[in-house]
């Protein structure tokens, strides 16, 4: 019986020594004798003193013939691919993204008996254009979009570009498709310009670059349109989170968000030896506390970048009650319960959900390599339905958890307002502060921010003191009040 496309790939958790030296005979004392499937053959892998066990391959898309039978080259060709760290293969969802593609292309060959090996005559009788012509019918009919055309049919030209460099290899690469190398000229987020020489396949479709148009009151950020939540808007938000269809974790991940602006990757993979941070001796003068994310941390950042982030006292000292509240404890428990010891108490998560796992789960988290579907703050998505559902008929309805970073932004921006007009601050030191605060690479991604904050009228909109009194204010409560 032959196989679906969906039994012909499996995944290899983890492929050890994927650049040992294999021999027939031991190369030096650390060679380990590996024995095969019929019990009889043998050979050796000498392990290569210059890689450790972060150089092994994790996730591993292992392919099959229609058969049963391993698809040599193409699980070759992924190996490869993923063992030397080639551009659109470094990480285990793409290198299955691709594999998947790649299926899609041999699949569409067993079905009209073409031999993909197989190049001769002229372009419309060869496979990879036999393909190419039946997916651009699918664009023109709607079916399927130019970027993923572009995208299957580049992970087809990679896969023959291997096979074309192995010895006695048949494959005419210029058979395949035709390329010609052209340079292109990019702009950086400082705006300083660079040139970059790629390779254009006849393949391959023209895709605008071109963004959409910003609407109006609004600013793009990651290829997302947000914008502040006003007065009227934000205090119905704090009156739904104060109510029972909040938890005190999911209300918490909005303070902290309001308060700090950092992402949701940041804040639901904080840890609680972050917490040991919120001590009096560690205060600054404005009542809040600094704590680093980033690289070495613990804590996800965007792009892996150093930040700073600062608490204030209030909600520093809200995280703690919650960290020592039953129900922190009783998901701490389950976590243990379900993974064992594999992270100190210092490095739990803050915040878990009520069946003891991460929300998201943090690049050092032990079994990040070896998790096929990872959690990435999915829960917001299942807030975000909450406030559909109970938010009043006037709450914008394509508000997301990323709108309370533009928020916290643009109150920030407002307390900053009374210095700038005494002369304490220029205008310049106002976009260094809220960029420092919001992290941003680019300071016209700034600007842009507060191009838009200059836009807004709203004249009840109070100072930076009178928010954090809002907050906090319907915030008064006993937590374990609220232990489920």
């Amino acid at each position: 019986m032959e196989l679906s496309k969906f039994d012909r790939v499996t995944v290899i958790t983890h492929i050890r020594d994927s650049y040992a030296e294999i021999s027939t005979n031991p190369v030096d004392k650390s060679s380990s004798v590996v024995l095969c499937h019929d019990g009889v053959t043998k050979y050796f892998a000498t392990p290569c003193v210059a890689f450790n066990e972060n150089h092994d391959v994790y996730l591993f898309p292992f392919t099959f013939e229609k058969d049963g039978t391993p698809w040599e080259d193409a699980n070759h060709f992924l190996f490869e691919s993923a063992r030397n760290n080639k551009p659109g293969y470094r990480t285990d969802t793409a290198l299955k993204e691709k594999a998947s593609m790649l299926l899609d292309y041999k699949v569409f060959c067993e079905q009209r008996k073409i031999d993909l090996l197989k190049f001769i005559g002229r372009k419309p009788k060869r496979p990879t254009y036999i393909y190419f012509f039946d997916l651009l019918k699918k664009v023109n009919d709607g079916e399927l979009a130019r970027t993923s055309l572009n995208k299957k049919t580049k992970v087809v030209y990679d896969f023959y570009e291997f096979i074309s460099s192995k010895p006695n290899s048949n494959i005419d690469l210029r058979k395949v498709d035709t390329v010609e190398s052209v340079t292109r000229f990019f702009q950086n987020s400082y705006g300083h310009s660079y040139s970059k020489k790629i390779v254009k396949r006849g393949q391959s479709l023209a895709v605008s670059n071109s963004a959409s148009p910003i609407p109006i009151g609004y600013v793009r950020e990651s290829s997302e349109d947000l914008r502040p939540l006003l007065k009227p808007e934000l205090n119905e938000l704090l009156l739904l989170l104060n109510t029972k269809e909040f938890s005190v974790d999911e209300r918490l991940m909005h303070f902290i968000a309001l308060q700090t602006g950092a992402r949701k990757q940041t804040i639901l993979t904080i840890r609680m030896k972050h917490l040991n941070l919120f001590k009096e001796e560690s205060v600054l003068k404005d009542r809040t506390f600094k704590v680093h994310a980033g690289p070495g941390t613990s804590i996800d950042t965007k792009f892996d970048k150093p930040q700073v982030l600062y608490f204030p006292e209030q909600l520093a000292n809200q995280l703690l009650t919650y960290s020592k509240s039953t129900k922190a404890k009783q998901r701490r428990d389950k976590f243990i319960a379900k993974n064992g010891s594999i992270l100190s108490d210092d490095d739990m998560y803050l915040f878990l959900s009520p069946q003891g796992e991460p929300h998201y789960m943090a690049k050092s988290d032990p079994r990040y390599k070896i998790t096929k579907s990872k959690p990435q703050g999915r829960n917001t998505y299942y807030m975000k339905l909450k406030w559909k559902k109970f938010a009043g008929s006037n709450y914008p309805r394509n508000y997301t958890f990323h709108w309370l970073r533009a928020t916290y932004a643009y109150y920030y921006y407002q307390r900053l307002q009374p210095l700038a007009a005494k002369g304490v601050l220029t205008n310049g030191d106002i976009i260094s502060m809220v960029q420092k605060r919001l992290h941003h690479a680019s300071r016209e991604v700034t600007e842009s921010y507060l191009r838009l904050f200059d836009m807004v009228v709203d004249s009840r909109v109070a100072a930076q003191s009178i928010y954090e009194q809002q907050v906090f204010g319907l915030y008064d409560l006993e937590m374990d009040a609220y232990n489920e």
